[in-house]
């Protein structure tokens, strides 16, 4: 009869070690997966191919092949998806305090639910995501961070909200932080702030501190935000595709672009959904938060700081998502007041508009800055002496003009005037009617489209506010009732 027992209670334990991980063992669910993905055990260095469902638990290691995709929804609600070619560690993720995922190569996309950031101290990450030369505190909701073992760049684009971002030293590279010193890191003096739209970026030997936010592109933008991570970067080699969305500028002939003001008709619009007390409310919210960023923000073509170290590359251009590099509009380029970027020209490259990647059809990118002619099966390498191929149908530069360089980083550039583009109607024109609240400059459609979405949240969590005080008076009123009722 013992030796029953011992043969069941053996059995037993064999099949619960050979059930794979549930919820309350993992922090992390696979909610979708496509291709190759492994989870590594760091102690056994075993790897265990997950599938759609799968859990993987805090300490794991996470793996992407080519042309491989994985979405976690962890145990806090938030997401993180895990592009093609990547490696991520889940190194921390405790229920009652910020996670610590740690990227280690490849790009990384997560949306943190408004829940998890519903705290009372908003200065505070909820968040941290490392690598090995820089560290971000998340804040916000919407966010992409990429990293290049090779050349150690780290950067980051914020869709939406924002993460605090900072260069991290040689002394706490290599270790195990904790929540507090990455707080730290993130809260220093040195450490920056990017917002909607924005890019920062650290180069170990060229920066000495997270560059200071910018925009990027509008287009690439906009192709990256609709990229989930699923979608892999094609070869530079490809042909450049035209963006899905155009941005044009709107700058008369000889004007000059930085004194010019595109003002689009759209507090009409605005009204018709909030009405006018709202619709000025929000106009208000809008100009105060302008002014704000405006003032600490810096001039469109970049800007240097010898005695701090701080770095402003120029406004407008491209992120390189394999290299972890931004490629700044170099002088000569065109100023669009409608978006307050510059517009690199042809040569410096383009797109893809379903992914978002950085695409030059005639020049590749390497890991150094440096850019060198592409060489493919079925197309000579580009020509610098005019006898390269025809310009391709995104606009890209066939040949015929030397490579392309990077904007150096120890200069702003030379404001240009936009003399030989002519206006659209991309972003409306006129001025907006004299009784309107405002005139919404420079404000897009897409924009306009937020505007009124925060506006609602902020009328809906009005609501919410005032039925909860409501309720908690009545709550208060039935307690007081109770009470005496029950001393009678």
């Amino acid at each position: 009869m013992n030796f029953l027992r011992k043969l069941l209670l053996t059995t037993a334990i064999v099949i619960s070690m050979s059930i794979p991980a549930h919820a309350s063992d993992g922090v992390a669910k696979a909610i979708i997966l496509k291709g190759s993905v492994t989870a590594v055990n760091p102690k056994t260095k075993e790897e265990t191919k997950l599938k759609k469902g799968s859990w993987v638990q805090e300490g794991f290691v996470v793996k992407t092949e080519p042309k491989s995709f994985v979405k976690f929804l962890f145990i806090d609600k938030s997401q993180m998806n895990l592009g093609p070619k990547s490696e991520m560690a889940i190194s921390k993720f405790p229920k009652k305090d910020a996670g610590i995922i740690t990227l280690m190569k490849g790009s990384l996309r997560s949306k943190v639910t408004k829940n998890y950031l519903d705290n009372k101290n908003k200065d505070k990450s909820k968040l941290f995501i490392k690598t090995k030369t820089a560290a971000m505190g998340v804040r916000g909701t919407d966010f992409m961070v990429t990293f290049n073992p090779v050349n150690e760049n780290t950067a980051l684009v914020t869709f939406s909200g924002a993460v605090a971002m900072a260069q991290i030293t040689e002394n706490i590279r290599n270790i195990q932080v904790s929540q507090a010193a990455l707080e730290k890191v993130v809260s220093s003096d040195k450490a920056v702030i990017v917002t909607k739209g924005q890019f920062s970026g650290v180069s170990p030997g060229k920066t000495s501190r997270a560059t200071t936010p910018v925009k990027i592109n509008p287009g690439q933008l906009e192709s990256m935000k609709s990229n989930d991570g699923s979608k892999e970067a094609p070869d530079q080699a490809a042909a450049t595709k035209a963006p899905k969305k155009k941005f044009r500028s709107v700058i008369p002939p000889g004007v000059d672009a930085k004194g010019f003001s595109n003002k689009a008709k759209v507090a009409e619009q605005v009204e018709k959904v909030l009405g006018k007390s709202a619709t000025i409310a929000v106009v208000d919210k809008v100009e105060k938060e302008k002014a704000a960023s405006a003032e600490n923000a810096p001039p469109p073509e970049g800007s240097v700081n010898a005695s701090t170290g701080e770095i402003a590359p120029p406004a407008g251009g491209y992120i390189d998502v394999a290299t972890a590099q931004y490629i700044a509009p170099p002088a000569g380029s065109v100023f669009d007041a409608a978006t307050e970027t510059y517009i690199p020209p042809a040569d410096f490259g383009g797109f893809n508009p379903d992914t978002g990647a950085y695409e030059n059809t005639n020049y590749t990118l390497t890991e150094d800055g440096k850019f060198v002619p592409t060489v493919s099966a079925d197309r000579a390498p580009a020509s610098v002496d005019g006898s390269g191929p025809a310009p391709s149908e995104g606009g890209v530069d066939g040949g015929g003009n030397a490579p392309p360089e990077l904007a150096p980083l120890d200069k702003p550039i030379e404001p240009e005037i936009a003399d030989d583009i002519g206006g659209g109607d991309d972003f409306g024109g006129g001025d907006a009617p004299s009784d309107s609240p405002a005139d919404f400059a420079g404000v897009d459609q897409s924009e306009l489209d937020e505007i009124v979405e925060d506006a609602q949240d902020t009328i809906e969590e009005t609501i919410e506010d005032a039925e909860d005080e409501r309720n908690e008076v009545l709550n208060n009123s039935t307690r007081v009732r109770f009470n005496i009722n029950n001393s009678n």
